[in-house]
């Protein structure tokens, strides 16, 4: 398979993140199956932000997630921004999505992480950022991460040890019934306690005043599994080309 002369001189200069490493992908990739990026969860789930806020949103009041046609964490065209003012819709900072692509059986699809570039441009820093699923088990959210300013790769490992059941949320209480058909993916922010709201069904994490920028959500593998590890190099390669054709 050859690759596109562009794609080939961006490498050659080193301006291509993990150049090396998508390249070997590309490679193993060949002949494996393909998968429907649009359907349900898989291990090539990616918001790029490139011409769309993907489908991110706060419910139906306030100032939705809002797509930046400008340089992001990768230095391709496209990132989200989003803000929390501490009051009206927007006072807590939280955003979920409900398409198609984040939701359905991860460990099924060998998801095992969620990584996300973030970046902290207005408002206090840094700060405590969360993952969360909700299913059939009730919302689980994860351990934070302390997200500050400048653009950097964060990673959510997806397991049990790592989340914690919001019980008003009720479902089954367990993580593995959350995981194997998940319906809502969120992304929270706060140094609040993590609560529920029965209207709109969401979680949130207390007040804040901050805009966080983010870019490249993803599904990843277990990288110690050689099953997943070559499925993760596929992924790679897809990345590439959806980045060589955002270029």
């Amino acid at each position: 398979m050859a690759l596109p002369t562009r794609l080939v001189q961006r490498m050659s200069r080193g301006t291509f993140p993990f150049a090396r490493v998508r390249v070997v992908g590309l490679v193993i990739a060949v002949g494996l199956p393909a998968v429907d990026a649009r359907a349900d969860i898989s291990l090539l789930s990616l918001d790029t932000f490139a011409a769309t806020n993907e489908g991110w949103k706060i419910g139906g009041a306030g100032i939705q997630p809002t797509q930046v046609s400008q340089p992001g964490s990768d230095g391709q065209t496209g990132y989200l921004s989003h803000l929390s003012d501490g009051g009206t819709a927007n006072g807590k900072w939280l955003m979920w999505n409900d398409g198609a692509r984040w939701q359905g059986n991860y460990p099924s699809a060998g998801v095992t992480g969620i990584s996300l570039a973030a970046n902290v441009s207005a408002g206090s820093s840094p700060v405590s950022m969360r993952i969360a699923f909700d299913g059939p088990g009730g919302w689980f959210y994860s351990s934070p991460l302390s997200v500050g300013t400048g653009w950097n790769l964060y990673s959510f490992p997806l397991a049990q040890s790592g989340f914690t059941h919001v019980s008003a949320s009720g479902g089954t209480a367990s993580f593995g019934d959350t995981m194997a058909a998940v319906t809502r993916f969120e992304v929270l922010s706060g140094a609040g306690a993590v609560s529920y709201r029965a209207g709109g069904d969401i979680v949130q994490a207390g007040t804040s005043t901050n805009t966080i920028l983010l870019d490249d959500i993803s599904a990843v593998p277990e990288p110690a599994s050689p099953v997943l590890a070559t499925a993760g190099l596929a992924v790679g390669a897809a990345g590439l080309v959806r980045r060589w054709r955002r270029s």
